[in-house]
């Protein structure tokens, strides 16, 4: 039995975790990645970042991105369906933004399903923008992507609610959060 209680922890993916991975994502998708794309993310994309947030001795969320010059790229965030509702999905993308922040990145990216409010609302509540639509993107039924765009990381207003968020969460190893300053000061 799940607890929403026990206190949930992030680390990096690892080789080990990619079979919890896999069932979770062909559970919550559906069009999951090609079975072997984490192996090559985490053995051969240097860009890639990739963190597995457990609750117990089970993967709760995964999530990753790509950092290439100062834009970071989430590439993907699952949620275990029993674990959905629970604020794990918000968990998972502050440490994505933590992991952009730490890695010096200025903006992040992603795509997400015009279908998926519940995503559409948590990257709207951090101030990302749907910036474009890439039309045809899903495989498994045709739906467009919509592109979202965070403001500049650095801002004032976008750290702030950044900081606000991740330092209610209770999570282990977010890492370090950001100086609330601009950086260099």
């Amino acid at each position: 039995m799940i607890l929403i209680s026990q206190r949930l922890r992030l680390a990096p993916m690892q080789i080990q975790d990619i079979p919890e991975v896999r069932a979770i994502e062909i559970d919550v998708f559906p069009s999951p990645w090609p079975g072997n794309a984490y192996h090559r993310e985490l053995t051969g994309n240097r860009s890639a970042h990739y963190q597995c947030l457990w609750r117990e001795d089970q993967i709760a969320a995964y999530g990753g991105l790509w950092v290439v010059g100062e834009e970071a790229h989430v590439t993907t965030i699952g949620v275990r369906r029993s674990e959905q509702g629970r604020g794990v999905g918000r968990t998972m993308f502050c440490a994505l933004v933590n992991r952009a922040y730490e890695l010096g990145a200025n903006f992040i990216s992603l795509e997400v399903r015009p279908s998926n409010e519940v995503a559409i609302h948590l990257y709207d509540s951090f101030g990302f923008r749907i910036l474009g639509r890439r039309r045809g993107y899903y495989t498994d039924n045709g739906e467009d992507a919509l592109v979202m765009w965070s403001d500049l990381i650095h801002a004032p207003r976008f750290k702030a609610h950044f900081l606000h968020v991740a330092g209610s969460l209770e999570a282990e190893g977010l890492g370090p959060l950001p100086d609330p300053g601009w950086p260099g000061r």
